[in-house]
Protein backbone atom coordinates (compact mmCIF):
# COMPACT_ATOMS: atom_id res chain seq x y z
CA UNK A 1 0.00 0.00 0.00
CA UNK A 2 1.40 3.80 -1.19
CA UNK A 3 0.60 6.07 1.29
CA UNK A 4 1.92 9.93 0.39
CA UNK A 5 3.13 11.89 3.32
CA UNK A 6 2.64 15.65 4.00
CA UNK A 7 5.88 16.07 2.31
CA UNK A 8 4.72 14.55 -0.61
CA UNK A 9 6.96 11.85 -0.73
CA UNK A 10 5.71 8.03 -1.32
CA UNK A 11 6.28 5.32 1.45
CA UNK A 12 5.73 1.62 1.28
CA UNK A 13 3.72 0.21 4.24
CA UNK A 14 3.66 -3.69 4.86
CA UNK A 15 5.89 -6.42 6.52
CA UNK A 16 8.76 -7.51 4.05
CA UNK A 17 10.03 -11.03 3.43
CA UNK A 18 12.54 -11.52 5.90
CA UNK A 19 10.03 -10.16 8.66
CA UNK A 20 7.49 -13.20 7.89
CA UNK A 21 9.96 -15.14 7.64
CA UNK A 22 11.26 -14.56 10.66
CA UNK A 23 7.58 -14.82 12.54
CA UNK A 24 7.13 -18.49 10.37
CA UNK A 25 10.46 -19.67 12.48
CA UNK A 26 9.69 -17.90 15.76
CA UNK A 27 6.34 -19.91 15.73
CA UNK A 28 7.60 -22.90 14.64
CA UNK A 29 10.03 -23.37 17.78
CA UNK A 30 7.14 -22.62 20.17
CA UNK A 31 5.20 -25.13 18.31
CA UNK A 32 8.69 -27.88 18.69
CA UNK A 33 8.53 -26.88 22.27
CA UNK A 34 4.82 -26.83 23.14
CA UNK A 35 4.17 -30.38 21.60
CA UNK A 36 5.98 -32.33 23.59
CA UNK A 37 4.67 -30.50 26.91
CA UNK A 38 1.51 -31.23 25.58
CA UNK A 39 1.65 -35.11 24.68
CA UNK A 40 2.72 -35.78 28.35
CA UNK A 41 -0.12 -34.06 29.52
CA UNK A 42 -2.83 -35.52 28.14
CA UNK A 43 -0.93 -39.22 28.74
CA UNK A 44 -0.64 -38.30 32.44
CA UNK A 45 -4.60 -37.05 32.41
CA UNK A 46 -5.87 -40.56 30.70
CA UNK A 47 -3.40 -41.96 33.19
CA UNK A 48 -5.93 -40.75 35.68
CA UNK A 49 -8.82 -42.42 34.66
CA UNK A 50 -6.84 -45.41 35.12
CA UNK A 51 -6.21 -44.57 38.79
CA UNK A 52 -9.90 -43.71 39.90
CA UNK A 53 -10.75 -46.65 38.19
CA UNK A 54 -8.25 -49.28 40.09
CA UNK A 55 -9.27 -46.84 43.52
CA UNK A 56 -12.81 -48.12 43.42
CA UNK A 57 -12.06 -51.69 42.09
CA UNK A 58 -9.85 -51.67 45.47
CA UNK A 59 -12.48 -50.40 47.05
CA UNK A 60 -14.76 -53.23 46.32
CA UNK A 61 -12.06 -55.29 47.09
CA UNK A 62 -11.75 -54.21 50.79
CA UNK A 63 -15.18 -54.57 50.82
CA UNK A 64 -15.46 -58.32 49.72
CA UNK A 65 -12.17 -58.82 51.94
CA UNK A 66 -13.95 -57.42 55.00
CA UNK A 67 -16.87 -59.97 54.01
CA UNK A 68 -15.13 -63.41 53.57
CA UNK A 69 -11.49 -62.39 54.94
CA UNK A 70 -9.69 -62.84 52.07
CA UNK A 71 -9.28 -61.14 48.90
CA UNK A 72 -11.15 -61.94 45.61
CA UNK A 73 -9.34 -64.69 43.61
CA UNK A 74 -11.20 -62.78 39.69
CA UNK A 75 -13.68 -60.26 39.17
CA UNK A 76 -16.46 -62.15 38.81
CA UNK A 77 -16.15 -63.99 42.00
CA UNK A 78 -19.65 -64.08 44.28
CA UNK A 79 -20.20 -60.94 46.24
CA UNK A 80 -16.99 -59.55 44.86
CA UNK A 81 -19.13 -56.03 42.87
CA UNK A 82 -16.34 -53.99 40.82
CA UNK A 83 -16.30 -53.34 37.26
CA UNK A 84 -13.25 -54.98 34.93
CA UNK A 85 -14.25 -53.26 31.73
CA UNK A 86 -12.24 -51.76 29.64
CA UNK A 87 -12.32 -47.79 29.25
CA UNK A 88 -10.92 -46.39 25.96
CA UNK A 89 -7.78 -46.41 26.68
CA UNK A 90 -6.99 -49.20 29.65
CA UNK A 91 -7.80 -52.99 30.41
CA UNK A 92 -8.34 -53.85 34.02
CA UNK A 93 -6.82 -57.31 35.70
CA UNK A 94 -6.11 -58.15 39.40
CA UNK A 95 -2.35 -58.73 38.96
CA UNK A 96 -1.40 -60.64 42.22
CA UNK A 97 -2.89 -61.62 45.63
CA UNK A 98 -6.27 -62.67 44.79
CA UNK A 99 -7.80 -65.61 47.04
CA UNK A 100 -5.24 -64.75 49.81
CA UNK A 101 -4.87 -62.67 52.67
CA UNK A 102 -1.57 -60.88 52.33
CA UNK A 103 -1.15 -57.83 49.51
CA UNK A 104 -3.44 -57.10 46.86
CA UNK A 105 -2.69 -55.80 43.26
CA UNK A 106 -4.89 -54.50 40.40
CA UNK A 107 -3.32 -53.22 37.00
CA UNK A 108 -4.44 -51.43 34.47
CA UNK A 109 -3.02 -51.93 31.15
CA UNK A 110 -2.89 -49.48 28.38
CA UNK A 111 -4.59 -50.34 25.44
CA UNK A 112 -3.00 -49.39 21.78
CA UNK A 113 -5.26 -46.04 21.84
CA UNK A 114 -3.31 -42.54 21.49
CA UNK A 115 -0.29 -43.50 22.14
CA UNK A 116 -1.55 -45.21 25.66
CA UNK A 117 0.31 -48.74 24.43
CA UNK A 118 2.99 -49.69 27.13
CA UNK A 119 1.82 -47.49 29.65
CA UNK A 120 0.69 -49.61 33.34
CA UNK A 121 -0.77 -48.44 36.33
CA UNK A 122 -0.75 -51.00 39.32
CA UNK A 123 -2.13 -50.23 42.44
CA UNK A 124 -1.05 -52.41 45.67
CA UNK A 125 -2.47 -53.20 48.96
CA UNK A 126 -0.25 -54.65 51.48
CA UNK A 127 -3.39 -55.53 53.12
CA UNK A 128 -7.07 -54.95 53.75
CA UNK A 129 -6.56 -51.91 56.82
CA UNK A 130 -3.07 -50.36 54.92
CA UNK A 131 -3.98 -47.52 52.30
CA UNK A 132 -2.95 -48.38 48.34
CA UNK A 133 0.32 -47.61 46.45
CA UNK A 134 0.25 -46.88 43.25
CA UNK A 135 2.66 -47.09 40.56
CA UNK A 136 2.65 -45.84 36.93
CA UNK A 137 5.13 -47.19 34.35
CA UNK A 138 6.13 -46.21 30.88
CA UNK A 139 5.43 -42.69 30.71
Amino acid sequence: MRIRTCAGKRRDRGFTLIELIVVVIVLSVLAAIAYPIYTGYLEKSRTSEAVARLGAIMKAAKAYYQRFNQWPAAPGDDGFYADFTNTKHFSYSIDSGGGGTGSFALQANGLDVHGMSGITVTMTCPDALSEAFISVEGI
